[in-house]
């Protein structure tokens, strides 16, 4: 080899050590950094307009209360680290969209690197999210979408925080009607086709006619207005129908209720969902008296509990509500709520931001009593299946609207009014407080006055 030749080779190889020793000064260096986060970063939509706002909005609402409550108290202390951490959370507006919320789904996830995933209200706006976390090896707690199919062995990173699955809410429901079938006999249903209330439905209907019951209508429907809603309630009344089950979002109650005043339809028996789950929504948009002797479910803050594991009880939580924001909360502000407490239960036992470490202390925290009732989850699927819901009536009296368990019997504190009165007895609207309802005293739930009418 010439000289000159070993020389330019010798000149490329100095050239290709000191591009190497650039390269891995630059990029591989150690941090003089600590590579422990300084805060919990947790991505949750939300939709401040559409069909869900009402509901996500209190969801929002309830979950921002326990991160102030924990930040004020310095965060959520991580075993790995050794210190509390503040907690910050990225709220994106979905704006009730479905392929919007997919989009937040995924920014908050590989632009926000968010180290907690939270769902938005609702088993429409959860959907989305599912695959979108699954895919990124994501944990997703599941604020309020209760859709059974949404649970699978095959997914190990759904986390059902705040809301029973939904196939098993009517459970109480169906049960009563056959108990009461000697005097309750043809059941109507109408069901809106969404996921939440397709599963209610399905599960009444095939309850009941495992028991050779029939409904005399079953039906899935769209409607959406009030004037929908009275096409299919003609159709309902020709069946002559001693009970009707009506499940809907709030936004479907209340057109139902209306067509029902329209067309002045009465009924044996009448129930809604929402009419327990966001009463004041419910009364603010239908005609005075609407929800006098209707039924419903019997959800916080209605039924309350006492001997929680974490937290306060519903009734210290419905205090610190009404002194916040003075009003009264409904469901979803309690979901919203326990969703957090939930949440704060299983970083601190995860001990760390990993979202193994996560999925398996959300196992071990099922079992726990909370302000929702007891937390159950099913460890393979991530369903919830506690936090269950009884059955009441808004029963009408001379000094206001009572509401009272029905069902089961060892809760219930009162009898039902059955066939509901013809005619309303006091068409006004409640108050901002809102009764609550006895249930189980190995619930530590508590007795409820009357709701007083203005």
């Amino acid at each position: 080899m010439k000289k000159g030749s070993a020389i330019a080779i010798a000149i490329v190889i100095i050239v290709i050590v000191a591009g190497v020793v650039v390269y891995f000064d630059n990029y591989y260096k150690p941090s003089t950094k600590s590579s422990a986060p300084s805060e919990i970063v947790i991505g949750m939509p939300y939709a401040s307009s559409g069909s869900f706002s009402f509901s996500s909005l209190a969801v929002k609402s309830g979950f921002q209360m326990w991160v102030n409550q924990t930040n004020s108290n310095g965060g959520i202390y991580l075993s790995s680290i050794g210190h509390k951490l503040p907690i910050k959370v990225d709220y994106l507006d979905d704006q009730s969209s479905t392929s919007q919320v997919a989009t937040d789904y995924t920014d908050l996830i590989t632009q926000d690197h968010v180290n907690i995933l939270m769902s938005d209200f609702g088993s429409t706006l959860v959907a989305p999210g599912i695959t979108i976390a699954q895919d990124h090896k994501m944990v997703f707690f599941d604020t309020t979408g209760s859709t059974p199919s949404f649970f699978t062995p095959s997914n190990p990173y759904m986390v059902d925080l705040a809301i029973q699955v939904s196939s098993l809410w009517p459970l109480p429901l169906a049960e009563f009607l056959v108990a009461e079938h000697s005097t309750i006999k043809n059941v109507a249903i109408v069901y809106t086709t969404q996921d939440f209330t397709t599963a209610q439905a399905q599960t009444v209907d095939s309850y009941l006619t495992s028991h050779g019951i029939t409904p005399v209508y079953y039906q899935g429907t769209a409607d959406s207005s009030i004037s929908e809603y009275e096409t299919t309630l003609a159709a309902i009344n020709a069946t002559h129908p001693d009970a009707v089950l009506e499940f809907g979002y709030n936004t479907n109650d209340i057109p139902f209720l209306g067509a029902m005043s329209a067309g002045n339809y009465h009924f044996n028996m009448t129930f809604t969902i929402y009419g327990g789950l966001e009463t004041s929504d419910i009364v603010a948009n239908t005609p005075a008296g609407s929800l006098n002797n209707t039924w419903t479910y019997a959800a916080p803050p209605y039924s309350q509990y006492s001997n929680v594991a974490f937290g306060p009880t519903t009734s210290q939580f419905v205090s610190e509500w009404e002194a916040n924001y003075s009003t009264s909360p409904n469901l979803n502000d309690i979901a919203g709520y326990n969703s957090g407490q939930l949440l704060g239960q299983i970083m601190t036992k995860a001990g760390s931001l990993s979202q193994t470490a996560l999925r398996a202390a959300a196992n071990e925290t099922s079992g726990a009593m909370t302000l929702e009732g007891q937390y159950l989850l099913n460890n393979t699927t991530g369903a919830q299946m506690g936090e269950g819901m009884n059955l009441m009536q808004f029963q009408a009296n001379s000094s206001g609207l009572n509401p009272v368990v029905i069902y089961p019997t060892s809760v219930a504190n009162g009898t039902m009014k059955y066939p509901a009165p013809a005619k309303p007895i006091m068409p006004l609207e409640p108050t901002a407080n809102l009764p609550f309802v006895y249930n189980a005293a190995n619930l530590g739930q508590q007795a409820m006055p009357t709701l007083k009418y203005q």
